[in-house]
């Protein structure tokens, strides 16, 4: 059973701002839920280090942040304090594809998928697609354990 999940619209309007905000290069953050509850609580967003790391080891990281991200471990760490203190958790990866469609290619699989297991279970990815400066799509995906792939 895949669990659906509805992003409430002032939420989704600080994702859509930050996706605009990034143009043209791929934004990425996360939607945090309580722990306890179905309720999301927050809009976290997130720094796309892929230049970075681009840069320093262009073989490891071929892609630039046009076409991918990556989040720097240092503020997954932080996410990982931010959502013990707040009893919280990751319930939406967001990010965005520049100049093309929202869909959940095979580098999204890879950074999503360890050991053909989801690396964050019961999470939902959210996909924009950022056309000249402006969100012209939208994709959300889930797990589906029994086909072992993300689905729409």
């Amino acid at each position: 059973m895949i669990n659906r999940i509805e992003i409430p619209k002032d939420m989704l309007e600080q994702v859509y701002a930050h996706a605009i905000e990034e143009y043209p290069a791929e934004c990425c953050g996360m939607v945090f839920g309580s722990k306890n509850e179905n309720a999301l609580t927050r809009v976290r967003t997130c720094v796309n280090a892929q230049d970075k790391y681009h840069a320093l080891d262009p073989e490891t990281f071929p892609r630039k942040a046009k076409t991918a991200y990556f989040i720097e471990p240092i503020e997954l760490l932080a996410i990982e304090k931010e959502l013990s203190a707040n009893e919280e958790r990751v319930a939406v990866i967001y990010h965005s594809h520049i100049d093309v469609d929202a869909y959940f290619s095979e580098e999204d699989v890879r950074r999503a998928v360890s050991d053909g297991d989801p690396i964050y279970p019961g999470t939902a990815y959210l996909v924009l697609s950022v056309v000249d400066g402006k969100v012209a799509a939208e994709k959300t995906f889930y797990w589906d354990p029994e086909k072992k792939s993300f689905v729409e």
